[in-house]
């Protein structure tokens, strides 16, 4: 019986990482987002083609790479996002096989179902606004939404990368890239000590070279003083790129000067929502949840990789947070 890319059941794919057959890419975009991705990436049939089979024998020789997919929407993640210069897109997936080794706690277990990750959807605090004029993915993250006697940072890290795996093979998200807003309005400083300088770092880290999406902008909106370290710390472990990237507003108002409006929920001076935004979510999660357990089966051999990440503790020590 033939192997192919895609398991016809359930939504799986397959992690064999040399088919005997790979899966055809089927190319469903509007002219718009066609347009788009030529613009913005270079890309084109050709460039496709020839990425793929770039990558697809990259990782059949790779001596560190078990199992991966090599199906075409989950490679255009890595060939998208860095506008299919190919070293560096298949430098991307190592780094985010091996991140997910490393740091089992944060991208292991992406269920849906989970007690934890179905309170962290019912909290509203997570809403994926939709496709703003310019073809980019809106969330607004509302940070005062997840009670930080409820949730430690172990349970936010693991439900923001759901919730973002959820998105990756979408392939408007990986042309248009993302737009996040993160309402720091009303956020305590238990908000704020949760994360230990550490998990800033890597997720710095994680975001430049390893997670797969393309952040156009981020908006800080109200961000206390309490906050401010924080801040200070993502500047400081941001690339220069992504530091231009990042607006700090200290109100609604000004943030709205820069923001596409109609996409956001009533409370904001918008049209949505918030309860209709979250049961799209939670349908989303809820179709995508075999790939989303799938994704466990991925599997490097982590040890090459390990120095990539920091994993020590004694920055958190002297950084003076909370240490589990």
């Amino acid at each position: 019986m033939t192997t192919t890319a895609a398991d016809a059941a359930g939504g799986r794919f397959s992690v064999n990482k040399c088919p005997s057959e790979y899966q055809e890419y089927v190319c469903d975009l509007s002219d718009g987002d066609r347009q788009l991705a030529k613009v913005e990436l270079g890309e084109d049939d050709q460039v496709r083609t020839q990425g793929l089979q770039h990558m697809r024998d990259w990782i059949g020789r790779h001596p560190h790479i078990r199992k991966c997919r090599t199906d075409p929407v989950f490679l255009l993640r890595f060939l998208r996002a860095r506008k299919f210069n190919l070293p560096q897109a298949c430098e991307m997936l190592e780094r985010y096989l091996s991140m997910r080794q490393v740091f089992r706690i944060w991208f292991e277990n992406l269920d849906p179902e989970d007690k934890y990750m179905k309170q962290c959807v019912a909290t509203e605090g997570a809403l994926p606004l939709g496709v703003d004029k310019r073809g980019r993915m809106v969330g607004l993250i509302r940070v005062r939404n997840f009670d930080a006697t409820k949730f430690t940072c172990h349970h936010l890290g693991r439900f923001t990368h759901m919730a973002l795996e959820s998105f990756y093979d979408d392939q408007r998200f990986q042309i248009g890239g993302g737009v996040a807003i993160v309402d720091c309005q009303g956020a305590t400083m238990a908000h704020f000590t949760l994360f230990k300088l550490s998990d800033i770092r890597n997720f710095m880290e994680c975001l430049k070279h390893a997670l797969p999406v393309r952040v156009q902008e981020v908006h800080v909106i109200g961000l206390p003083r309490i906050g401010a370290a924080i801040g200070d710390l993502i500047l400081n472990f941001a690339s220069a790129e992504m530091k231009r990237r990042i607006f700090f507003h200290s109100t609604l108002e000004d943030a709205m000067k820069q923001l596409d409006q109609s996409l956001l929920p009533v409370e904001y001076g918008g049209v949505q929502d918030a309860r209709d935004i979250v049961e799209r979510l939670r349908k989303r999660l809820e179709d995508g949840r075999d790939t989303l357990i799938q994704l466990d089966e991925l599997e490097i051999d982590g040890e090459p990789y390990a120095a990539f990440w920091n994993q020590g503790q004694d920055e958190d020590v002297e950084f003076g947070m909370e240490i589990d």
